[in-house]
């Protein structure tokens, strides 16, 4: 007799087996159902899509398949696709809450307000203790400027779950935006005793910082920042601007630059690095940055005779350059004239 206390787990054996079924019976769409769901969870999405749509190919009938989709499209950050496939669900009469979920998401990141808050409202009747349905409410309101609304929904999520950080963050960001730096500390505090190295938690705090003017600690939370996340850009942006209002033209280049790629619309960022190019010497790079400014906003003084400086600079060292280059080829013809009149 088999001690199942004994028998251990194994997926691939699981799957193993699905396949086999397949194989078997290839015009089945409950086997390849089952084995998109064993592939999502494995996050291999682009065979669990594959299967999900030969399923719907088989059944298109079942809206579970077609809610199954979608889920798998959400994961892959095709969010149009995987709307598309969520309402085809709730067309074929397929009811869950995690549907209302999912369509509740799915339009936040359409920007229909409206429509997300309707099915998350639905769901929120339905499991009142989901914390994501107050979390995407709580994004929901706060793009629709009704902060207060928002405030209150952030904070029921963290209520129900107080390791989800993202929500301390929403919260700390409307916090910061009305001014209210003692509510902000509150909230960093407890989002960072749930998880110390959240890079927005960090870049959070130097804001908190800096609208306290307390520049050393401003600094060390960005750091913290970039520690944690490499690519968070407006931490680098005020790593960059902290480093120039200190003259570190070095590290205020080397932050911007690492920036760039999301300020380079800025006129304010092509400033720093103009300026601080200028002052290491870095001419040639400088310029451009001057020019770019220049060329949209004409009456901007200090871009204008940021280019105009340079550009003598520039010209001063080529023609020294010259110069000093005709002057090597005439004491070499002169040592050469001079050996031959010994």
């Amino acid at each position: 007799m088999v001690d199942f206390r004994n028998v251990k787990y194994d997926p691939a054996y699981t799957l193993k087996e699905i396949s086999a079924a397949i194989t078997r019976d290839p015009q089945n769409a409950t086997h390849y159902f089952k084995r998109a769901q064993y592939y999502q969870e494995a996050k291999n999405n682009k065979n669990a899509l594959k299967d999900i749509e030969q399923a719907i190919k088989l059944d298109e009938e079942r809206g579970e398949y077609h809610f199954r989709k979608a889920q798998i499209l959400r994961d892959m950050s095709n969010y149009p696709a995987a709307l598309t496939a969520a309402i085809q669900a709730e067309d074929l009469n397929y009811r869950s809450t995690d549907l209302d979920i999912l369509l509740g998401e799915l339009y936040l990141f359409s920007k229909k307000y409206e429509f997300a808050l309707q099915y998350l409202n639905d769901a929120q009747e339905e499991t009142p203790e989901n914390e994501y349905i107050y979390f995407y409410r709580g994004l929901a309101y706060a793009h629709t400027s009704d902060s207060v609304a928002a405030i209150r929904n952030f904070k029921s999520a963290i209520r129900r779950a107080p390791d989800l950080i993202e929500a301390y963050n929403q919260l700390i960001k409307i916090y910061l935006n009305q001014k209210e730096d003692v509510q902000a500390w509150s909230y960093l505090r407890a989002g960072l005793k749930q998880d110390s190295t959240n890079a927005y938690l960090w870049y959070y705090a130097g804001e908190h910082y800096n609208n306290r003017e307390q520049a050393d600690s401003a600094y060390f939370s960005y750091k913290n920042a970039v520690k944690y996340d490499s690519l968070l850009y407006l931490a680098h942006h005020k790593l960059a601007l902290l480093a120039f209002d200190k003259n570190n033209y070095s590290e205020a280049a080397a932050e911007m630059e690492k920036a760039m790629k999301f300020l380079k619309k800025l006129p304010q960022a092509h400033m720093i690095l103009g300026e601080s190019y200028e002052k290491l010497g870095e001419l040639d790079k400088a310029l451009p940055h001057y020019q770019w400014v220049y060329t949209r906003e004409p009456q901007n003084i200090k871009a204008m005779w940021g280019v105009r400086r340079t550009m003598y600079r520039l010209y001063k060292l080529k023609r020294d350059s010259l110069r000093l280059d005709e002057k090597k080829k005439r004491d070499s013809l002169l040592a050469i004239f001079r050996q031959g009149q010994s």
